[in-house]
């Protein structure tokens, strides 16, 4: 097999159906057999992209090696290692190419389940549910690397109906990607994932992964959302809504204290949750500062609520994972950190700022200057 001839036979193809119209016809190489008489450079300088000949639905040869992998998951043969050795060949053949392939392939509307889980490998190489998923992962994988906007067109087009979870949350990553700007469109598009019922009833892996989007658009409003999502009777949902808040509140503190603070009822029936996410503030930063002194200073916060902040101040706990788009956070400047506190905490008591926790102020106070 070449795959070099074989996409630059796909690519003609879709140059003469120009009409955009979709086909569920496969395409095979020149000369009616499958095989081509010349193998093109591109093919010539990738040696490793090999596959073999496969019976499409039509019953006619193709050396296509995304419908032999689709001929082999159909019957049950396919292994871990088929579906590497795809995404290898797609890589590294040419861009241009391998992407006409894949839209091909794509616009069949065709699919069939890999099986295995939609999950996150260390580095953040996905394990696709299925065989689009998998193409849409590459797709997206060849725009990054070359800086093109066809995996962003493709996910908006995605991004308008609701064929699939998981297809939207590689769409949502894809976008992301070639348009990190965008985070008003992706804000808007979580909001529609997470408003979908029968999504949220039976969520899918890729639905859960993609609660990283929200973390990624740093959207404080978003903190509603996933308040709401915390009280979901889905205990996937539930858990998913946790980790994506706690990391909203680390990407961007500020503005989730803020936001916190301008809506007191959000997150009253779990106060000590709420006293984590204002435990994220960096008081060596005056507006952070100023947001965690309002905090204090409010009447509606319980005293336990106050101590549980100022007791996870020093070291906030964090969840560490492999996520679909963002990066973890940095390791933070402890010693740089835990001055911004005793000058914050020493600041207070002189000045009887908050004359009920001078008790909890100089614990912190004592912890701190041991360490």
């Amino acid at each position: 097999m070449v795959v070099g001839g074989l996409f630059l036979a796909i690519a003609v193809t879709l140059l003469v159906c120009g009409s955009g119209q979709k086909t569920t016809a496969t395409t095979s190489l020149p000369g009616g057999s499958g095989a081509a008489s010349t193998p093109s450079a591109n093919a010539r300088a990738n040696p490793g992209s090999t596959g073999t000949k496969a019976k499409n639905p039509s019953g006619t040869e193709t050396a296509n090696p995304i419908e032999t992998l689709f001929g082999k998951l159909q019957e049950g043969t396919a292994t871990e290692a088929d579906l590497d050795a795809l995404k290898r060949a797609l890589l590294a053949d040419d861009p241009a190419l391998a992407t006409a392939a894949i839209r091909e392939f794509l616009a069949t509307g065709r699919d069939t389940r890999t099986g295995f889980d939609f999950a996150l490998r260390p580095g953040g190489e996905l394990t696709a549910p299925t065989l689009r998923v998998l193409l849409m992962d590459v797709l997206g994988r060849i725009a990054k690397r070359d800086g093109t906007d066809g995996a962003a067109k493709l996910a908006r087009e995605t991004l308008e109906k609701k064929d699939s979870a998981d297809e939207w949350a590689i769409a949502l990553r894809n976008v992301a990607w070639h348009e990190p700007a965008a985070t008003a469109y992706l804000t808007s598009k979580a909001r529609e994932m997470l408003a979908y019922e029968p999504w949220r009833a039976s969520p899918s892996s890729g639905m859960l992964e993609a609660f990283d989007v929200i973390v990624f658009t740093k959207n404080a409003s978003l903190t509603a959302d996933l308040a709401s999502a915390q009280r979901d009777p889905n205990e996937q949902i539930q858990h998913a809504a946790d980790v994506a808040l706690d990391r909203l509140a680390a990407a961007n503190p500020l503005d989730v204290m803020n936001y916190l603070n301008a809506n007191p009822v959000l997150l009253a029936e779990r106060p000590m949750l709420r006293a984590d996410y204002f435990a994220k503030a960096d008081l060596g930063a005056a507006g952070q500062k100023n947001a965690l002194e309002f905090y204090l200073g409010r009447t509606d916060i319980a005293a336990a609520e106050k101590a549980k902040l100022l007791k996870a101040l020093a070291t906030p706990a964090t969840f560490v994972s492999e996520n679909l788009l963002t990066e973890p956070p940095p390791e933070p400047d402890e010693a740089l950190r835990e001055h911004a506190i005793l000058a914050a905490v020493h600041e207070w008591l002189v000045g009887k700022r908050f004359p009920s926790l001078d008790s909890q102020l100089l614990d912190l106070q004592r912890r701190l200057a041991r360490e």
